[in-house]
Order: C-alpha cells, then structure tokens, then sequence
C-alpha cells in the first residue's frame, strides 16, 4: 500500500488522505522513536498486523489502522456535510528484550511507545497541521490489555481515535 504525502483531506480523497495524514506523523522517528532501533531502518510502523510467524518483523511495532470515515448531516445549503473520522493505533511490545540487568522491558517498552504517541497527538503544532488538513477535534481513549502469543505475554495499548471537520461536497 503505497502512503500518500500528508495534505488536506477533500471530499474526493476521505479514506486515503485522513489515514496518511496520522500514518506519516506516526511513522515520524522524531515523534514516536522505535526503542529497539535507534537507528531508525528497522520497520516499527505497519499498516495491518504483521505475520509474526515467518520472517518475524520483531516486537516492538505499532499499527496505524485504516480510517473509518462517517458522514453525518449536510448544512441547509447541502454543499457541505459533517464527517467524523474514526481509527485504532495499536502498539504490541513483547518481553523479548531486557534492560542491562536482565529485567524484562516489554511493558516498559510499550509505555513508552503510547506515551510518544500520546505526546505526538497532544502536540500543539501537529494538532494545527491536523487541522489545517482538515481532521479537527482530536479525541482519543487508550485501552491497554496484555495478551499471550507462543507462552510470551505481548503487551498492547490501542489508541480509539476520532476527529470531526466539514467537508465540501462533490455533487
């Protein structure tokens, strides 16, 4: 799936441009670094769930899932509308790794993780730039939850996102 540049979302590129928009601030290392490569080249942002079972991307990574994008009602003039925009970031860390004194990380990992993402979101110029591409009124809820994968307990956080705008309509 080739990623679009960010822009501003229009009424003829919803789907597409919404979800490039938070994939490229997501997948910014400056914004949210991967803790297991400092470097920056290792894949650490997916747009579905990676097949952990051949060629095992390793853990940690997030996943910035498609948009979910609903419209609402049209303005009396009916040439624009209200949409809502909808989508899950979900971060999966694994306790593969340790600190330098044999502590297992993974939940640390994936705390740090959501917390950048969180910082990222929260980010007064980034939540102008969403605005500016038309995703306004950001509001989010985390859930975390722990999961077992082959006997290791996988550590998850998912972001529950929403923005809201007006858009134009095409008729």
């Amino acid at each position: 799936m080739a990623i679009l540049d960010s822009s501003r979302v229009t009424a003829s590129a919803i789907q597409n441009q919404a979800f490039a928009n938070i994939y490229n601030l997501i997948n910014n290392r400056s914004n949210v670094p991967d803790p297991a490569d400092s470097t920056g080249v290792r894949k650490f942002v997916y747009v579905r769930l990676p097949n952990i079972g051949r060629g095992n991307v390793g853990f940690p990574f997030v996943v910035v899932h498609r948009i979910k994008p609903s419209k609402s009602k049209n303005t009396l003039s009916v040439t624009k509308s209200f949409m809502s925009y909808d989508m899950t970031i979900a971060v999966y860390s694994q306790d593969s790794a340790s600190d330098g004194i044999g502590n297992p990380n993974g939940a640390e990992q994936c705390n740090q993780i959501t917390d950048n993402i969180q910082k990222t979101l929260n980010n007064a110029t980034n939540r102008k730039a969403l605005i500016m591409q038309g995703m306004a009124h950001l509001e989010y809820d985390i859930d975390t939850t722990e999961d077992d994968y082959n006997g290791r307990t996988v550590f998850i956080s998912e972001f529950d996102i929403r923005f809201e705008n007006t858009l134009l309509l095409t008729t």
